[in-house]
């Protein structure tokens, strides 16, 4: 099939470029003669003008960052490269055409953020000048606890919890937003009021002199805006004020102006307009001041003055180059990644993004029963502890500091948390003659002030497979004073009870979200929306596996899109909904399938009235970019060593990283900065501090345009 003429006037680029890949790769099924999907490619021209015109090419541009067009069943698959090419095209005459609105503003949710083509975003053919947009990035709810105005955060973020949160270009002030700061700040007032923190100010009081404004504005400025004012904004304020007073009287003048702080544009944003030297580029350096406040907020929730390195930086004015950056940053690593999360505000960012990233906190969010829990013999739930025992892991990797994007995602050594009082709990056990308890952590907070109950109720680590046992039971496991710990069948944090709890629903597995987290998390693959005639529910059959009762997705509707991710989330069929390990299905005499595993289980178990056959973890991983990763795997375990040791899924944790750090999707011109990125990261034998270090002295992170 032969696509049809184009009238005069078409895109060079079109007639030597696009029009070739599409007759080669697509007419064959878009053609003439045959047309699936109603699509038809022949006789489509370089045209955008109308409605109908640019959405046939936006149809065209979704099929083909989705990966679905050309199929992944074709022979002659065409070159990512050429692809890219294509997408890039169709990105150009969209925005040119006025017609790019609605799709490019989609593309800037976090969701959206792996349509960048990964290949060429690593292959380092990118010479563009990285830089990131002028913006202001609005306070995050974390920053406002910070700054301890016990009020109710009026600040939020619009991004799902499921994707990195603290998007700048999401998260607009609206009426509401600055609703609740007044609302806020006439409480503050109020309570400083009661405490006669203004007396100077009191009506019965004469007019106050210059020096008390002038004095009173920079310690006001300084507690709510959290910064020193300059000779100007002390002058522009004790104007203010002074007029305030003349107005409405020394207490109301003074209530006024501070409030006036209040919703000024510093208290709601973080100003990142690149107000340094421009280059040959036209990309603005930020100036020292807010390279300072960029630092800060990236790895804490406090301002620069609270971090010590970056504030004798600032004084000793030593934050203007790129080699300045890495300094303090990892000045400023070195000395938080030496401290448990848990004990220490210096670091909170970085806890936070693998709470993002790998979405521990949602195992609080799944509600697991009393009479499940029973039944399945689990004893004590305790989803804290279970997060508590992963984040162990993180942070004896951070410490390391070596292979860990690889370690944290294979390894099969794990924390166990001692869920009590050690040393009570040794020494009852002492006293009854019992081995003693050698637990070398405990959960902060645990939920007991009795020291009666300091031993805790030890059943909570059944989901890890261990013999649990009840409050002041003989154990029958004793924590390893040398931990982590070998676990048999596990492998990194997606094999952890705390990961698995967290990706599944309240009475069973997800294996569809779960593929999808490892297809878009691991794989920087993109999934398409789920169409909104599709009825996501899978059937319920007691008599079937979940694994059974989904093979209805692979009919062929269904299966362009499950392709994608059930073959990965199904390997994680051999953990229970708990995070326990499983060998074997059993069912009933009526073939009913039997979840309980309690004394009725065993006594059924005995008396031989359940059959049993293998669970079924089978699965397969594509798109890896590597022959020797993709391919049939046995279940999670084997499909976590491959994938986990792979360049993909190194290079897809650092576009999440980036993103965490930045604040936006990347784009094709931050290449330089992945490259740079994955280069330090590799050189340093796989330093997380250098792959950070790397990103936050970036032109990504320094330049705005």
């Amino acid at each position: 099939m032969i696509l049809a003429d184009t009238p005069p006037g078409s895109n060079v680029e079109f007639l030597e470029t696009i029009r070739p890949y599409l007759q080669e790769h697509c007419v064959k099924c878009h053609g003439l003669k045959k047309q699936k999907g109603k699509l038809v490619l022949h006789s489509i021209k370089d045209h955008f003008d109308t409605e109908t015109e640019s959405e046939q090419w936006i149809q065209i541009l979704n099929q083909l960052t989705f990966g679905e067009m050309p199929p992944t069943d074709e022979e002659a698959r065409p070159d990512s490269s050429d692809t890219a090419e294509v997408v890039e095209w169709i990105q150009k005459r969209l925005a040119e055409t006025g017609k790019a609105d609605g799709y490019l503003k989609k593309l800037l949710a976090p969701e959206y953020g792996n349509r960048v083509n990964h290949e060429k975003l690593f292959s380092g053919e990118i010479t563009t000048p990285p830089f990131s947009p002028s913006r202001l990035w609005r306070v995050s709810p974390a920053i406002f606890k910070e700054r301890n105005y016990r009020g109710r955060s009026p600040f939020t973020y619009v991004t799902g919890e499921k994707e990195i949160r603290d998007y700048a270009v999401l998260s607009p002030v609206d009426r509401s937003t600055v609703q609740m700061l007044m609302i806020n700040a006439e409480k503050w007032l109020e309570n400083r009021r009661e405490n006669n923190d203004f007396k100077e100010f009191s009506n019965d009081r004469p007019l106050p002199s210059s020096k008390l404004i002038e004095e009173t504005v920079r310690i006001q400025f300084s507690r709510v805006i959290r910064r020193h004012p300059s000779k100007e904004e002390i002058a522009k304020y004790a104007a203010l004020l002074t007029r305030n007073i003349e107005i409405g009287g020394n207490m109301d003048g003074l209530l006024s102006t501070i409030k006036t702080m209040f919703i000024s544009p510093e208290a709601i944003y973080r100003m990142e307009f690149g107000l340094g030297e421009t280059d040959e580029h036209g990309r603005r350096h930020l100036s020292p001041a807010e390279i300072a406040y960029a630092i800060a907020y990236a790895l804490t929730d406090l301002g620069p003055e609270r971090t010590q390195a970056i504030q004798e930086s600032m004084i000793k004015e030593k934050l203007t180059t790129k080699e300045d950056v890495a300094r303090v940053v990892r000045e400023v690593l070195d000395e938080g990644i030496q401290f448990e999360y848990w004990n220490s505000t210096r670091l909170p960012r970085i806890m936070r993004f693998f709470n993002e990233y790998f979405g521990l906190p949602h195992a609080l969010n799944v509600f697991k029963d009393d009479t499940r829990r029973n039944q399945a013999a689990i004893g004590f739930w305790h989803a804290e502890g279970l997060m508590f025992d992963a984040k162990l892991i993180i942070i004896h990797h951070l410490k390391k500091d070596q292979n860990f994007i690889e370690e944290i995602l294979t390894t099969d050594k794990f924390f166990v948390a001692h869920p009590g009082h050690n040393e009570y709990a040794r020494r009852i056990f002492k006293e009854k003659g019992t081995k003693v308890i050698n637990g070398i952590r405990q959960f902060p907070g645990f939920g007991f002030t009795n020291e009666a109950r300091g031993i805790g109720d030890l059943s909570y680590i059944r989901p890890y497979n261990l013999p649990g046992n009840r409050a002041k039971d003989k154990q029958l496991w004793d924590w390893p004073v040398e931990q982590p710990i070998k676990m048999p069948r596990r492998a990194g944090i997606l094999t952890h009870p705390a990961w698995l709890t967290a990706h599944s629903f309240n009475d069973g597995n997800d294996p569809i979200h779960r593929g999808i987290w490892v297809r878009e998390k691991l794989l920087a693959g993109v999934i398409q929306d789920l169409p909104p005639d599709v009825d996501a529910q899978v059937p319920a059959d007691p008599h079937k596996t979940l694994k059974e009762r989904m093979e209805l997705v692979r009919a062929e509707r269904c299966w362009s899109c499950h392709r994608k991710f059930n073959p990965l989330g199904e390997t994680f069929e051999m953990f229970d909904d708990w995070g326990r390990y499983r060998e074997k299905f059993y069912f009933d005499g009526e073939k009913k399938l039997v979840t309980r595993r309690d004394k009725e289980f065993e006594k059924m178990k005995e008396a031989k009235l359940l059959s049993s056959r293998p669970v079924d973890s089978t699965g397969s991983i594509t798109g890896s970019g590597a022959p020797e990763v993709d391919g049939e795997v046995k279940d999670a375990v084997e499909m976590m060593r491959r994938i986990g040791r792979s360049d993909r899924a190194r290079q897809s944790f650092i576009r999440h990283l980036f993103r965490y750090f930045m604040g936006r999707n990347e784009m094709l011109s931050d290449s330089k900065t992945f490259v740079d990125a994955e280069q330090a990261y590799l050189e340093s034998g796989g330093s997380f501090q250098s792959l950070v270090v790397s990103l936050l002295s970036s032109d990504s992170f320094l330049y705005r345009h």
